[in-house]
């Protein structure tokens, strides 16, 4: 059915803060999101280019056959047709490299900006780039490291040979085993390095809201890669991160005296507040700590008194949005994993809460279990998968899992287990959400995940500073405007990072047993 959709408030946010200037067509950015650092605060993360990541070579791209869009996305209320449909996620035929990373192995093989890459070994892009370039960078890192490039300069065709780091014969699957460890090493230290003093990371979208969000997604990386306040080589990370997270929670909108009046509602604390439920909950559940806990019974309370007459909930608290509406799904099913993990640890939940939220998330649901956006006209009925995914594991970590709803939303998840097209605003969230719910039922599930597009997309966000990097889809594409981005990068390199390590265990350390309902496990 097609349907008008307005653009996401998290959006409206970044046209709002974006500045009023572009760069011209065919000048080289930095790396990785232009020649400002993600350091220089929220404005300067707004007009960071949205590009193809090339995985370890060190390069992103453009479509060349696509017009490019202007650095920066003007204000205004915008809308586009969406029929749910978007086609086949192959990637351009042709690259234009816009931004190397310096000393990276394309940039060292001599790859210019404005290059042309048309394909890779003897294969042409002719029916996409993104396979054949993540199969020729998994082979050549589990043989002899090199990729060679078919480019354009200049009217020529040339042929470029690109060297990698070697990482042996594991390395055709990345995402498992010890060369997972590797990876995951690797980008738990990225994290790491770029942790601020006071325990957070720079604000980007959403200014100390998304800071705080940040913060809880590389503290869930952190628990999961096996350190928890009592140990482990990111401990002093862990503690630095949930007194940020903590303080964060009731600090003052920095953007408010910039929105002006009028009678919109621009409070998205929700957000934060989810999000520290879980991680406050998964690092509770790592290890006891009386403060600790005391913090996140508030938040549980907070989530539980926050919710709205319907059972669902909104961005925050206060009415309606910018956008003119209230409840979202993806947050309801948020709050649900909260609420979960906050039991876990020991909190006192309100039962009543997760029966009215449970049930507004089944009232919105399509016939098959796709949990909706909302019970409205118009979004009744849209399920996908990260909404899917994140109401299944807050219901199982709540003890719901043999419940007829429960079992109809795991049936769902199965089956679309590897569809993060079809959802909204954030690609990265529902690759996250549906990440960790493939951890969580294993097996089939998990190999459905992977073999369904996701590890491709794993080897071309993954870049050789242990970073990964987001990169357009068919509604930023559309939309001309990229939430992933605006986030920014440490919202990719985390997530990545957490579907990597969810269910990674040793010596009953690491993983994220809350979340993916293993504890009793």
């Amino acid at each position: 059915m097609t349907r008008n959709r307005t653009l996401t408030h998290a959006a409206v946010l970044a046209a709002l803060l974006a500045p009023a200037h572009a760069q011209k067509k065919g000048e080289g950015v930095g790396w990785p999101f232009g020649e400002a650092a993600a350091r220089g605060g929220a404005t300067a993360s707004m007009h960071k280019r949205d590009l193809f990541n090339l995985g370890l070579l060190g390069a992103k791209a453009w479509d060349a056959d696509r017009e490019e869009p202007k650095v920066h996305t003007r204000g205004g209320r915008r809308q586009f047709k969406s029929s749910g449909k978007h086609g086949e996620d192959v990637g351009p035929k042709r690259l234009v490299v816009r931004a190397l990373l310096g000393g990276g192995p394309a940039s060292k093989a001599g790859l210019k900006i404005d290059d042309v890459i048309v394909g890779v070994g003897q294969t042409s892009f002719d029916e996409g780039s993104f396979g054949p370039l993540a199969t020729a960078i998994r082979n050549a890192e589990a043989g002899d490291g090199k990729v060679m490039l078919q480019i354009e300069r200049g009217g020529e065709t040339k042929q470029l040979v690109c060297k990698i780091s070697k990482g042996g014969k594991a390395a055709l699957v990345p995402t498992e085993g010890k060369h997972r460890d590797k990876i995951l090493k690797q980008t738990l230290g990225w994290l790491a390095k770029r942790q601020g003093g006071d325990g957070g990371y720079p604000q980007t979208l959403g200014g100390n809201n998304g800071a705080v969000v940040m913060s809880c997604l590389a503290g869930l990386a952190w628990i999961a890669g096996g350190s928890s306040l009592k140990g482990g080589k990111h401990k002093a990370n862990l503690e630095k991160a949930s007194k940020f997270v903590i303080r964060g929670l009731y600090a003052e909108d920095p953007f408010a005296s910039a929105r002006g009046g009028g009678t919109a509602n621009w409070d998205q604390t929700t957000w934060a507040f989810a999000h520290a439920g879980v991680f406050l909950g998964e690092l509770l559940l790592a290890g006891k700590n009386k403060k600790l806990k005391a913090e996140l019974q508030k938040i549980a309370d907070t989530i539980c008194k926050r919710q709205e007459a319907s059972g669902g909930y909104g961005h925050g608290p206060g009415g309606k949005n910018a956008l003119g509406y209230i409840e979202l799904n993806i947050l309801g099913a948020y709050s649900l994993c909260a609420l979960s993990l906050a039991k876990q640890a020991g909190c006192t939940i309100d039962d009543e809460v997760v029966t009215k939220l449970n049930a507004y998330l089944e009232e919105s649901a399509s016939s098959d279990g796709g949990v909706g956006y909302s019970t409205a006209p118009g979004q009744k009925g849209s399920g996908n998968i990260g909404r899917t995914a994140a109401a299944w594991l807050g219901a199982v970590g709540l003890g719901l899992g043999d419940d007829e709803w429960t079992q109809k939303m795991e049936s769902y998840v199965k089956k679309n287990i590897a569809n993060v097209q079809g959802g909204h605003a954030s690609l990265q969230q529902h690759v996250l959400l549906a990440g960790v719910a493939a951890r969580a039922i294993g097996q089939g599930t998990l190999k459905d995940f992977w073999d369904g597009g996701l590890r491709r997309d794993f080897t071309l966000a993954r870049s050789p500073d242990g970073s990964f990097q987001p990169r357009p889809w068919h509604e930023s594409l559309t939309m001309s405007s990229n939430t992933d981005v605006s986030m920014g990068e440490v919202w990719t390199t985390a997530s990545w990072a957490i579907i990597l390590a969810a269910d990674r265990r040793k010596n009953g350390k690491g993983g994220l047993p809350g979340w993916c309902g293993l504890k009793k496990k």
